[in-house]
């Protein structure tokens, strides 16, 4: 594993990134489509000015008072009477942070734009009736900067996941690593997807937050060593998560398939 060094924005090219003027565009899905055309589309509603239709919104921050926690979750969690309250509780949060790790990374990578997206600065939209992660609310679609990938993700990281990780993991019987886990897999995710779909060098350019060790002020950095590169029998290269997710043990759920550390996990 190597440690924490400095990685610059990409250079200015052929392909500049987005002005700080977004131009009067109220969903951060507009500007990526804007930007990378309809492969983003999954990514429209997602990040908003506005509270979307059908949803009510909890500051992000309330998410560490466990008494609001918990009334979310068991919203969520009468969809599966009688299960392991870890696995509701780790399948909510897999709904938030895919949310949040897509888009403020994109947010990033295609458009230059440092997201507003401290626990202090955010709201979290719920659907009303089942208390599902459906959006997120900011007062603004970020600025332009030019920084380092670890620079760029650290209201992300060290502002909004790691104080809430904690706190859930202070109020429920889930561990921090678990919850880091559910994060890495989506954050992962899009950094290599946006290096498929977009430029390579994205993909190269957020490849240091999964294998630096310590973040650039020295703190260890639970992103690393969350998922392990192997190839399956036909070669096919995966990612394989340390800490299982639980969601295996929701009914009708199912697992992660070979992602899953447990034999359980990928039937």
């Amino acid at each position: 594993m190597s440690t924490a060094s400095s990685h610059a924005s990409p250079e200015k090219g052929a392909e500049p990134p987005a002005s700080d003027n977004a131009g009067g565009c109220r969903d951060l899905g507009e500007l990526l489509i804007r930007r990378g055309g309809e492969k983003y589309a999954f990514c429209r509603g997602k990040f908003v000015l506005d509270v979307p239709a059908g949803c009510e919104t909890v500051p992000c921050s309330a998410l560490c008072e466990a008494d609001c926690f918990n009334r979310i979750v068991d919203r969520y969690g009468a969809a599966f009477p009688n299960a392991d309250r870890r696995a509701v509780v780790s399948l909510w949060t897999l709904y938030y942070f895919s949310t949040l790790t897509i888009n403020t990374a994109l947010a990033w990578l295609e458009l230059r734009r440092l997201l507003p997206i401290s626990l202090d600065e955010t709201s979290v939209c719920l659907d009303r009736e089942t208390g599902v992660p459906m959006a997120f609310l900011v007062h603004s679609l970020g600025q332009r900067r030019e920084l380092g990938i670890h620079e760029a993700m650290h209201p992300l990281l060290r502002q909004h996941i790691e104080p809430l990780a904690s706190a859930i993991s202070a109020h429920t019987r889930i561990s921090t690593k678990l919850l880091w886990g559910n994060a890495a897999g989506y954050l992962d995710w899009i950094v290599e997807e946006a290096g498929r779909q977009s430029r390579p060098a994205l993909a190269a350019e957020g490849a240091p937050l999964f294998q630096d060790a310590v973040f650039p002020d020295g703190a260890k950095n639970p992103l690393c060593g969350t998922l392990r590169a192997m190839t399956d029998e036909n070669g096919v290269a995966f990612k394989r998560r340390k800490v299982c997710c639980l969601r295996y043990c929701l009914p009708a759920i199912g697992g992660c398939g070979q992602t899953c550390p447990l034999p359980e996990g990928r039937q």
